[in-house]
């Protein structure tokens, strides 16, 4: 297997990084379960559909399965990825249910936790009142 085989693609991506403390609002565009290897050799991470036969033959390391969130970043006004592990793709599957149900705002942080840094998921509930169109003459509704 080569590279160019089953890289998605191997442009630079936007990675969406929010300050400590810092909050921003994001929304969903696609989710997918994949495979990513760090590149020494182009400085990058490279995300694969299958998982690399011989990653030391290609040069890979730190093969590892994850989800690749695809969001939109309202403040950066661009598309970027965010890559979950298992833990942090539940408590994202958590919020977006939630998110689904009640409507809103997904507001993505990012938290230390040792030596890692945690990806973290809230949802910020709407302010206004979702209410359903009835048929009829709009001069009774007056």
């Amino acid at each position: 297997m080569s590279l160019e085989e089953e890289v998605f693609s191997q442009d630079r991506y936007y990675y969406p990084r929010p300050g400590p403390g810092e909050k921003i609002p994001i929304q969903i565009l696609n989710f997918r379960r994949v495979f990513a290897a760090w590149s020494p050799k182009l400085k990058s991470t490279l995300y694969f559909e299958k998982a690399p036969e011989d990653p030391e033959e290609e040069g890979l390391k730190r093969v590892r399965e994850v989800v690749l969130l695809q969001v939109y970043d309202w403040f950066a006004g661009k598309e970027g990825l965010i890559q979950l592990t298992g833990p942090e793709f539940e408590q994202f599957m958590e919020v977006y249910e939630a998110f689904l149900h009640k409507l809103g705002e997904i507001q993505y942080s990012r938290q230390k936790k040792g030596r890692k840094i945690e990806n973290i998921f809230e949802l910020r509930e709407s302010p206004y009142i979702i209410r359903e169109v009835k048929k009829g003459p709009f001069s009774d509704k007056l």
